[in-house]
């Protein structure tokens, strides 16, 4: 909390990382050995949002206010496992709740900190409302996609062509990871979002100084250690998946 007093956010991961992750490493899915609660994150200050999470079912276990915005849990009865499960319900309730894209390997700000964003004048973050509910990961299957029914292939004598995809980036998917970043706490300026660099580890004093950068429009990040990196590779090491979001390319 030092820190937070001097002008840094302070943040408190929700899922159970491996051992061996160093101070500056997120990790990725993969590092992830389960979540005890499934959240979703709403910036948007409008004491609607408040009550629009407050309707959804199963009730949030905890309800924070971030000074942006609102981060709601849900406590689980068992630590979920499936990271597959767990990034379908992250989706459904940001569907449900209409927040932000996030990811099973997310941080959110630390209640009792002060959100040091310029913008939102070193607001408290504190808890709203709290309560001792614990929930199976069952009580989420209503908001998660129902499957589609496959038809079956009509046989034709026609040769059947290989559909490619396409070279344009899937804006859905530019938009999930540039959210992402924001949330993250990076800075736009025109079609680019700056902050330190999402593979620390690589650099000699773990990216004190940010040196990344990502364009929302074309899809690549560039650092100036690491060089130029591609949106698969951004999207991995955030552990978001394109296929929730129709594939890379449309």
């Amino acid at each position: 909390m030092e820190t937070n007093q001097l002008g840094w956010g302070a943040f408190v991961a929700i899922g159970l990382r491996k051992q061996g992750l160093s101070r500056y490493q997120r990790g990725r899915e993969s590092d992830i050995l389960a979540l005890p609660a499934v959240f979703v994150d709403v910036d948007d200050l409008d004491v609607a949002t408040l009550h629009r999470l407050q309707a959804i079912q199963p009730h949030p276990s905890c309800i924070t206010f971030t000074g942006g915005g609102y981060h709601a849990y849900w406590w689980l009865d068992d630590p979920l496992s499936d990271m597959k499960l767990a990034r379908k319900i992250l989706r459904g309730l940001q569907r449900k709740a209409g927040g932000d894209a996030l990811s099973v390997v997310n941080s959110l700000r630390l209640p009792g900190s002060r959100n040091s964003k310029p913008q939102r004048h070193n607001a408290l973050c504190h808890i709203v409302e709290q309560q001792n509910s614990y929930y199976p990961a069952t009580a989420f299957e209503h908001l998660l996609p129902r499957p589609t029914k496959k038809l079956a292939p009509q046989r034709t004598r026609q040769p059947i062509r290989q559909h490619r995809a396409g070279n344009t980036l899937n804006p859905a998917l530019l938009q999930a990871v540039s959210g992402h970043l924001l949330h993250m706490g990076y800075v736009g300026r025109g079609d680019w979002l700056s902050g330190h660099c999402l593979y620390p580890h690589q650099h000699q004093h773990d990216d004190r100084h940010p040196s990344f950068g990502f364009n929302t429009r074309t899809g690549y990040g560039n650092c100036f250690r690491c060089g130029s990196i591609l949106l698969k590779d951004i999207c991995l090491t955030l552990g978001i998946q394109p296929a929730d979001y129709g594939g890379l390319y449309i």
